[in-house]
């Protein structure tokens, strides 16, 4: 019984830690960390193209399933250079037909974690799933090519985190959504 009492303390001081209180300890989901992604489908591939009808941004974001999360490269031959640093993110709704960037909804954030505070590069597990330049750093022009795996992605429609058909919104140095595209299986 004194045993049981000391293991509800503690649980209750761990989920304590996890709230949104940056002063008493890392900030994490409503749904907890995410979770390391190992059961996606291995080279299934997905593209974002950037036609440079929007802000002038040319150039692609690929998706690769691998055996840890996805393998993402960028690859932009054309960024406004007076408008960066550009942030990157995969967005929860595709761009419809017709439709802006403001139309793709918010950052994909599978477990209910929020932009307040900013995500800790240092802990990418509890950082929205889409908020890749969070993760990875944000990319500036005139050209960029930047290429780092996000274990916490999924290519696999049965897993949390899955990018698949949603939008990649790129973000000017004021939060501007300025470029998107919808992922595409290739």
């Amino acid at each position: 019984m004194h045993l049981l009492s000391l293991v509800s303390v503690l649980g209750a001081a761990t989920l304590a830690t996890c709230q949104s209180d940056p002063a008493k300890g890392p900030v994490t989901g409503k749904l907890g960390d995410a979770p390391v992604v190992t059961t996606s489908a291995v080279g299934d591939t997905w593209v974002a193209t950037f036609d440079g009808s929007q802000a002038g941004i040319k150039g692609t974001v690929t998706a690769v399933g691998s055996k840890t999360g996805i393998d993402y490269t960028l690859d932009f031959a054309s960024l406004p250079t007076a408008q960066g640093p550009f942030g990157y993110h995969v967005h929860a709704k595709a761009l419809p037909v017709g439709g802006t960037c403001a139309d793709t909804g918010a950052h994909l954030d599978t477990y209910g974690r929020g932009q307040d505070p900013v995500c800790d590069a240092a802990n990418p597990q509890r950082c929205e799933v889409g908020d890749l330049s969070g993760k990875f750093g944000k990319v500036e022009g005139p050209a960029a090519k930047k290429t780092f795996n996000d274990p916490y992605s999924a290519v696999d429609q049965a897993v949390p985190g899955y990018i698949g058909e949603l939008a990649i919104v790129f973000h000017n140095s004021t939060a501007a959504r300025v470029a998107c595209a919808n992922l595409v299986k290739v």
